[in-house]
C-alpha cells in the first residue's frame, strides 16, 4: 500500500510517496520516492494579471483591423463585379481622390456616375457608425456614446438635413478652420449604425433609377456586407451545483432573489436574553420575507425587534439584503408600483429580456409595446444596472426548490425533498484507473464546453476553469499523478497541502499585499521595540507574544484579560507571561492567533485546560470583569470567552474536519479531482499550520541549510514539505492533541518533545531522497498558431 503526499503551490508541486504498513490504520513505514515540479502559474510576474488576458487585449484590435480590411475587400469585389469601380490603375487613383462626403450629399438630389457611386458605397466599409451591444459594452461608455448620438440627432434635426452625409458636408463647408468630420466622444459628433442604415436607404432610393444594372439583389448584398455585425457568443456561465447539465442562473433573476431571501430567513436564529437561539416562527418568517421583498436592505434591529442575539449578526454584518432586482426596477421613473403587481413569472420574463437583449433600440421598443412604458421609462429600464454575477444554482433547480422552501424547509432539506440528491456530498467514485481531464470531473466548476465533435481538444469538449493558475495547476497534478501510477501503481491514500489561496481577484490580491505590508511594518516596529529592551533578535516565540500583546488594546491599556494586570514590554519578554489558548488546545486543537491571548503565567496555571467560563463562571464578579476587559480584544476572540464557546466551536465544525478538509479553492478541487481514482475517504487536505512545527521537530530544516531555517532558495524545500504533509494523518493529529494535553510549554516545544520521527533513520532517508532529486521545470511552450476569426 502507498500514500502520496502533495505540497501544492501556485507554481510548484512537491511530492513524496510512502510505503504503508499492514496495520489498521496503516501508517507510513518508509519512503519510496519523491520530487519537485516547477511550472508557470499563467500570470504576469509584474502585475499578476493573466497572460491570456493580455494576449486577448492585443488580439481584439488585430481582429477588428483584419475584419475591416476583409470587409473593404468584399465590398470592393462586389462593386468591381458590377462595374462601379475601375480596372486600370490610373482610374483607381482618380477615384480614390474623390471626396466621399461631398458625393454623399450630392447623391440625394442628382445622379452619380458609376465610379462616384462606387466610391460612396466603399466609404461606408470603414465608417459604419457605432452599434451598441448591451451585453459587451461598458454602461458608462455606452452612456457617453448615447448622449453624443442624441446630440448629433438634435443638431441634424435643427439643421433640417435628410442624412448624416448631408450634415457632415454642410459642417465641413461652414467650418473652414476645423474641417474634421471624424467621430469623437465629447464633441457631439458620434453617429450610430442606424444613421448610416437610413442614409444608405436614401442613397439607394435616389440612385437606383439611374443605375438599373444594379438590381435589388445587388443592393441588398452590398448593404448587407456593409452593415453585417457578428453575433456575440453567449455569456459563458458556470454549471449548476445540483444539476450540472444546466447553466447557473443570473443573480438578477427575480426567482433567485426570492430564493436567496428565503434561504437567509430560514437560516436566521434569534434569542431573548435568557434563552438559546431558536429558528423563527412561521408567522415571523413570512413577515420578514414580505418585508425584504419590498425593500433593498433592512437592519437586523428593525427586522427582529426585541431579539438579544441574532446568529447572522456580526461586526461586519448588521443587515439583510432584500429584493435587489425589484429595488432597481421599482422607482417611479421606471416601472413604479406596477412592478410588484406583475407576478413572478412576468417579472422573470422581463428580466431575462433585459439580460439577453443585445440591441438597445429593439429593447426599448419591446418595453414600450409589451410593457406599456413611456419612451422615457423604457429608456430608463433598459439602462438600469441590475445585480451582477451568477448564482451557484440554475433556474431549473431554483424552481424545484422554492415550493419546499416556502413551506419552511431549509436549503439542505429542500434539496432532498426536491429529489436533487445531496447539497454537500459531491465526492468522486474512486473507480477510474487514471486521472482524466479535470473538466470531465469538475463539471460544476468549469465554463464553456460547447462542442462534442471529434478531433476537438479536451478544453473545447468539457470547458475549463477560468482561473489560469488553477487550470495549469490541475493539469500538472494530472500529469504527475498519472506518471506515478504508471511507475509505482495507484496510491491508496493521498494527502494534499495548499501553500496559499489561489482563487483571488485583483482587489483581493491587492488587499493581501496591503496586509502583508502592514504586517511587515508591524513586525519591524515590534522588533525595534524589543531591541530597545535589550533583545536584539527576538525569536519566533517572542515575536508571537509581541503580536498578541499588540492586539490587546491601546498601548497604555494593555492588560492580562484574566487578572487585569498591566502588560509592559518587559513583562511580555519575560517568563512572567505566557501564550494562553482561550479554548484549550487539547480540546479544540486550535493554535491560531484567534484562539490565543497573552496572559500572566499564574493566570494560565489557574485556568488550566478549561474555557474561561468553566474556570471563572462560578464567580460572577470576576467573570464580568474578564468580559469587560475582553471588549478590547478583536471580535474573533471575544466569543471564545462566552459560556457556550465550545458548543459554538462544535457547530462550526470539529477541528479534525477543518484541518483535513480545508475549503481553499485549489485544494478542494484537487481533493475532489483525485477522488476519481482514490477512494473518497482516503483523500484529505491539510493546511500548513503544523507542517512547520513537524519539519522542525524532525530536524528536516537542516537537510538543505546549516542554520536550521527553511531554505526557500532551494526548490527541494517543496519535497521536504511534501514529506511532512504525507505524514500528517488523523492518527498523528490525535496523538499531538493527546500529548499536548499533558504539556505546559509552547506548542512548538510540545510537538518537538512529544512527536518523535516516524521510524529510525527517517531523517537519513529524507536526506537520501533529497540528494538525488533533480528539480523538474515545466517549459513554457508557445506554439505559433494562425489567429482564427469568423
Amino acid at each position: 500500500m502507498l500514500r502520496l503526499g502533495l505540497d501544492l503551490g501556485t507554481n510548484s508541486i512537491g511530492w513524496a510517496l510512502f510505503r504503508l504498513s499492514d496495520g489498521d490504520p496503516p501508517e507510513p513505514v518508509g519512503l519510496v520516492d519523491g520530487g519537485v515540479l516547477i511550472h508557470s502559474d499563467g500570470r504576469n510576474p509584474k502585475d499578476r494579471a493573466s497572460n491570456a488576458a493580455k494576449r486577448r487585449e492585443k488580439r481584439g484590435p488585430r481582429r477588428n483591423r483584419d475584419r475591416a480590411i476583409l470587409r473593404q475587400r468584399r465590398v470592393a469585389n462586389q462593386l468591381h463585379d458590377l462595374g462601379l469601380l475601375p480596372d486600370d490603375e490610373e482610374s483607381r487613383v482618380a477615384t480614390r481622390k474623390l471626396d466621399p462626403t461631398c458625393l454623399r450629399s450630392q447623391a440625394l438630389d442628382s445622379p452619380l456616375t458609376r465610379y462616384e457611386l462606387g466610391r460612396v458605397l466603399l466609404s461606408f466599409a470603414t465608417r459604419r457608425g457605432f452599434q451598441s451591444n448591451r451585453r459587451a459594452g461598458s454602461a458608462r461608455e455606452d452612456g457617453k456614446v448615447r448622449k453624443d448620438t442624441q446630440e448629433l440627432r438634435r443638431r441634424m434635426k435643427q439643421a433640417r438635413v435628410r442624412t448624416l452625409g448631408e450634415y457632415l458636408w454642410r459642417r465641413r463647408k461652414r467650418k473652414k478652420k476645423d474641417k474634421t468630420i471624424r467621430a469623437r466622444l465629447g464633441n457631439g459628433l458620434y453617429p450610430d449604425r442606424q444613421m448610416v442604415r437610413d442614409e444608405l436607404d436614401e442613397i439607394r432610393d435616389a440612385q437606383a433609377p439611374h443605375h438599373p444594372y444594379v438590381t435589388d439583389e445587388h443592393w441588398d448584398a452590398i448593404i448587407g456586407t456593409l452593415l453585417h455585425q457578428r453575433d456575440l457568443r453567449p455569456v459563458e456561465r458556470g454549471r449548476c451545483t445540483l444539476i450540472p447539465t444546466e447553466n447557473r442562473a443570473y443573480r438578477a433573476y427575480p426567482l433567485f432573489q426570492e430564493f436567496r431571501i428565503w434561504q437567509e430567513v430560514l437560516n436566521v436564529q434569534t434569542a431573548s436574553p435568557s434563552e438559546r437561539l431558536q429558528p423563527l416562527a412561521i408567522e415571523d418568517r413570512e413577515r420578514v420575507v414580505a418585508k425584504l421583498k419590498g425593500t433593498k436592505v433592512q437592519d437586523f434591529g428593525k427586522l427582529f425587534p426585541g431579539a438579544a442575539r441574532i446568529n447572522l449578526s456580526t461586526a461586519a454584518r448588521s443587515k439583510l439584503d432584500g429584493d435587489l432586482t425589484a429595488a432597481t426596477l421599482r422607482p417611479r421613473r421606471l416601472f413604479g408600483k406596477r412592478w410588484d403587481g406583475l407576478g413572478i413569472d412576468r417579472q422573470q420574463e422581463i428580466v431575462e429580456r433585459l439580460l439577453d437583449a443585445e440591441d438597445q433600440a429593439e429593447l426599448v421598443d419591446w418595453l414600450r409595446n409589451e410593457c406599456e412604458l413611456s419612451e422615457e421609462s423604457a429608456e430608463a429600464v433598459a439602462s438600469a444596472p441590475l445585480p451582477p454575477g451568477t448564482a451557484h444554482l440554475s433556474k431549473a433547480a431554483i424552481e424545484r426548490l422554492l415550493p419546499h422552501m416556502r413551506k419552511g424547509l431549509s436549503y439542505d432539506r429542500a434539496v432532498g425533498a426536491a429529489g436533487l440528491g445531496s447539497h454537500s456530498d459531491l465526492r468522486g467514485t474512486g473507480k477510474a484507473e487514471r486521472l482524466p481531464y479535470y473538466g470531465s470531473v469538475l463539471e460544476r466548476h468549469v465554463i464553456g464546453g460547447r462542442t462534442e465533435g471529434q478531433g476537438r481538444s479536451d478544453v473545447e469538449r468539457f470547458g475549463r476553469i477560468s482561473n489560469p493558475t488553477v487550470h495549469i495547476a490541475l493539469g500538472q497534478v494530472r500529469r504527475l499523478f498519472n506518471a506515478i501510477v504508471d511507475k509505482y501503481g495507484e496510491p491508496h491514500q493521498v494527502v494534499v497541502e495548499l501553500a496559499r489561496e489561489l482563487k483571488q481577484s485583483a482587489d483581493e490580491r491587492d488587499r493581501d499585499q496591503q496586509n502583508n505590508r502592514e504586517n511587515q511594518e508591524r513586525n519591524e516596529r515590534l522588533q525595534e521595540l524589543a531591541a530597545r529592551t535589550g533583545l536584539a533578535n527576538p525569536s519566533g516565540h517572542y515575536m508571537r507574544k509581541l503580536r498578541l500583546w499588540d492586539e490587546q488594546g491601546k498601548p497604555d491599556a494593555r492588560v492580562c484579560p484574566f487578572t487585569g494586570e498591566t502588560l509592559s514590554v518587559g513583562r511580555v519578554l519575560s517568563e512572567e507571561t505566557e501564550i494562553e489558548h482561550i479554548l484549550p488546545f487539547s480540546r479544540s486543537l486550535d493554535d491560531s492567533m484567534a484562539n490565543t491571548v497573552l496572559s500572566m503565567r499564574r493566570a494560565n496555571r489557574e485556568k488550566g485546560r478549561r474555557t474561561p467560563y468553566e474556570a471563572w463562571g462560578h464567580d460572577p464578579i470576576r467573570y464580568q470583569e474578564i468580559m469587560r476587559r475582553v471588549a478590547a480584544l478583536p471580535r474573533n476572540k471575544q466569543w471564545r470567552f462566552e459560556e457556550d464557546a465550545m458548543e459554538r466551536l462544535e457547530e462550526r465544525d470539529d477541528f479534525l474536519g477543518r484541518q483535513l478538509n480545508d475549503t481553499r479553492y485549489l485544494s478542494r478541487l484537487t481533493c475532489r479531482y483525485l477522488q476519481e481514482v482514490v477512494q473518497p475517504d482516503s483523500v484529505w487536505v491539510t493546511p500548513g499550520r503544523l507542517t512547520k512545527m513537524l519539519r522542525h521537530a524532525w530536524g528536516l530544516n537542516t537537510v538543505l541549510s546549516d542554520d536550521g531555517r527553511k531554505n526557500r532558495d532551494d526548490h527541494r524545500h517543496h519535497l521536504l514539505d511534501a514529506v511532512v504533509v504525507g505524514m500528517t494523518s488523523r492518527s498523528l493529529l490525535k496523538r499531538i492533541a493527546t500529548d499536548s494535553a499533558r504539556a505546559v510549554d509552547d506548542l512548538g516545544e510540545r510537538i518537538a518533545k512529544t512527536v518523535q520521527p516516524p521510524w529510525d533513520g527517517f531523517r537519513e532517508d529524507v536526506l537520501a531522497i533529497a540528494s538525488r532529486t533533480v528539480v523538474r521545470h515545466r517549459p513554457d511552450h508557445f506554439p505559433v498558431l494562425r489567429d482564427k476569426w469568423k
